[in-house]
């Protein structure tokens, strides 16, 4: 196991969907119809907000 810490990504408000963000929509695809499960910690610059967001199987 490693001990070092992996770093929250952070995208901007004009990189990504409100539907990715919000995990309406798969975060690698953007799928819509598939069933979604939590993938991911993604951090918006600006706002002090961590998101979870999903991804699909098929991403």
């Amino acid at each position: 196991m490693s001990d070092t810490m992996t770093e929250t990504p952070t995208v901007t408000v004009d990189e990504v969907s409100i539907a990715r963000l919000h995990g309406f929509a798969c975060w690698t695809c953007g799928a819509v119809t598939h069933q979604l499960a939590p993938y991911d910690d993604v951090a918006v610059a600006g706002t002090g907000r961590t998101w979870t967001v999903f991804r699909c199987a098929h991403a």
